[in-house]
């Protein structure tokens, strides 16, 4: 697992940031999932390979990144779903087949819940039920799963599974069922205020991370940059290369001060790599250590630095 992977998943494990992009994605902002309603669950997925023979039959371990149960509570009733969240910092071409997959084995552990309990209580019901282990009155909880896009630009990779298929011939593909995969991307994101936690501010740095000017604009028009976590700033280097210094014993950066001490820090880096070409230029026609130390208004020693770099 990579640094950013392992930062995303533990960021978005955290319950205030899940119960924010949901409640975001969902519901526009507004607090419908609660912190405190979210249950952790088992991540791990076990799925059996195609194939033939002794492997085929062997089953395979996988995981997701972040799998919560939740109760919603809306007027007098209570809705309980299941909630995944996938992480990517790089476009996965395959996706909506894995999240497919993902659903479907969670969909087949629920049955496989109501068959062992069934069995445990002896509740046998009618052949059919025997048979297939899942009753007629049995019910399972709705699973949603959402893929979080750790990058800047668009997502250029299919989001269902018909586009993913070679045939786009409608007599048959309304014979496939369809399959799209809910997706979050920064770049989409217009109205960050509705979110409630930090996770505003690192989506949006991701968005204009690769520019500069929207960047500084946004860090300075927006007070929750004059703040920011320890948490989501190590995610924020993680996921854009940032190099944000975090000073020792701190547990919030200005993000201000900080691009502005970059912006600094680079500036200062041009000017030494021009003294640098410029000293060189001058060694390679003859002037002496002190002269150019003279011209450059340096000192000698720093003369003899720059010349080698």
């Amino acid at each position: 697992m990579s640094a950013a992977d392992a930062q995303t998943n533990a960021y978005m494990s955290d319950n205030a940031h899940f119960a924010d992009v949901f409640n975001y994605f969902i519901y526009g902002g507004r607090q419908v999932i609660r912190p405190e309603n979210l249950q952790e669950m088992d991540r791990t997925a076990l799925t059996m390979p195609f194939g033939s023979g002794k492997e085929a039959s062997e089953e395979v371990q996988k995981f997701r990144d972040v799998l919560k149960s939740v109760s919603i509570k809306m007027d007098e009733s209570a809705t309980y779903l299941l909630m995944g969240i996938e992480n990517q910092s790089h476009i996965h071409y395959a996706m909506p087949v894995r999240n497919m997959l993902y659903d479907a084995i969670s969909y087949a552990d629920q049955v496989e819940a109501f068959a062992k309990r069934h069995r445990e209580d002896k509740e046998y019901g009618s052949s059919d039920e025997f048979l297939s282990g899942f009753h007629r009155g049995d019910m399972l909880r709705p699973v949603i799963t959402l893929v979080i896009y750790w990058a800047p630009g668009k997502w250029d990779g299919p989001q269902s599974i018909h586009e993913l298929l070679e045939t786009q011939n409608p007599d048959l593909l309304k014979l496939v069922p369809d399959y799209r995969m809910n997706l979050l991307v920064p770049d989409s994101i217009e109205d960050f205020e509705k979110f409630r936690t930090e996770l505003a501010e690192v989506l949006e740095f991701i968005k204009y991370s690769k520019d500069s000017e929207k960047l500084y604009q946004a860090i300075n028009e927006t007070p929750g940059f004059q703040k920011l976590g320890r948490r989501s700033v190590e995610l924020i280097n993680a996921v854009t290369d940032a190099d944000i210094e975090i000073p020792e014993g701190k547990e919030a950066v200005n993000m201000c001060t900080a691009i502005q001490e970059m912006k600094e820090e680079s500036r200062n880096i041009g000017v030494k790599e021009g003294q640098a070409k410029m000293i060189q230029q001058a060694l390679n026609h003859g002037s002496s250590v002190e002269q150019i130390a003279n011209a450059l208004a340096l000192s000698v020693e720093e003369v003899t630095r720059l010349s080698k770099n």
